[in-house]
């Protein structure tokens, strides 16, 4: 198993009082052989409890369970395309519209494509535990993959790439993600109810396939108090 699908184990066992608040939680060697992976990839999940505040931890005292559900926003420690699919699955979105466009010069420079060509936009906003909106993402298909439109309204919460990859047997070999800050421009902000001009991240992911062809480019807005992303860097052997 992948950290994050051992991190959505123990969480789950957390928010059902499996582990309770207060308490302590097995040792890393416990869950090394309840899973049968390796101590990194338990370090990584437990981590990424720590980012959504579910637990603490403290060299020689364990892993303390701090409360029942994460705090609002996302935080995400991905190591993966898998772990980008994953991080989708559980993540509720709700899908505003769907539009066949053509970028301007603008657009196409903040998705650095051509300017000109033709692409099927797919808005939407994700949502918090809470229900308050979080993300702001537009995702840009080629036309050539029109015809999910369909197959992604009836499943609004699954990576529109899973999508493409599933109905056209193509494989997204590799993602680039930029991770920029910004200040949230009008309409945004007011979708995410907050302040126009306030500080937010801005995320541009280009989705490409083994020929290194651009399959979809996504952007994302966050405001900057409702977003956390944590990577993990481990020293090579």
């Amino acid at each position: 198993m992948r950290f994050t699908e051992i991190a959505a184990v123990l969480a789950r066992r957390i928010a059902e009082g499996t582990y309770a608040v207060g308490a302590l939680m097995p040792t890393e060697k416990a869950l090394m052989t309840e899973f049968g992976t390796s101590r990194h990839t338990i370090r990584a999940a437990l981590q990424q409890l720590q980012d959504s505040r579910l637990v603490s931890r403290r060299r020689g005292s364990g892993t303390l369970v701090e409360a029942r559900t994460a705090s609002t926003g996302f935080a995400q420690s991905l190591g993966s395309l898998e772990d980008l699919v994953a991080l989708a699955a559980t993540s509720p979105r709700q899908l505003k519209s769907v539009k066949e466009v053509v970028v301007d010069q603008e657009t196409a420079r903040v998705l650095k494509v051509d300017a000109g060509t033709r692409w099927l936009r797919f808005s939407s906003l994700r949502l918090g535990r809470d229900g308050a909106p979080m993300v702001l993402t537009d995702v840009y298909v080629d036309v050539r993959y029109r015809d999910i439109k369909s197959a992604v309204k009836a499943s609004p919460d699954r990576l529109i790439s899973a999508v493409i990859e599933e109905r056209h047997g193509l494989r997204i070999m590799s993602v680039q993600q930029d991770i920029s800050a910004c200040s949230l421009p009008d309409a945004v902000a007011d979708q995410l109810l907050a302040p126009r001009g306030g500080p937010g991240l801005f995320i541009l992911r280009q989705y490409r396939d083994g020929a290194r062809n651009i399959v979809a480019v996504s952007t994302s807005y966050h405001p900057a108090d409702r977003y956390q992303f944590s990577t993990v860097l481990v020293r090579e052997k």
